[in-house]
């Protein structure tokens, strides 16, 4: 049996409000990337006070699940570190 190995990728995605009143709600981006630390530095540049939802976690691949997320408060002390 061959045994692939688990590569790590870091996602973060900003929800950012629309601009727009007439259209409600949130446009969303999302960008990969190869290590924690550069996920880590795009996520802290998007920190912002407009409202933004910004999520970040590990992906094992495109048929696996997610296998960590970090948002709200842990998201602070996740760039902090």
């Amino acid at each position: 049996m061959v045994v692939l190995p688990v590569i790590n990728r870091w996602f973060v995605s900003v929800e950012k409000p629309k601009s727009s009143r007439a259209l409600p709600g949130f446009v969303r981006e999302a960008k990969t990337f190869p290590t924690e630390a550069e996920a880590k530095q795009y996520a802290k540049e998007m920190i912002s006070d407009d409202g933004s939802r910004i999520i970040a976690g590990t992906l094992l691949g495109p048929d696996q699940p997610t296998r960590r997320i970090i948002s709200g408060r842990q998201l602070h002390h996740w760039v902090a570190e």
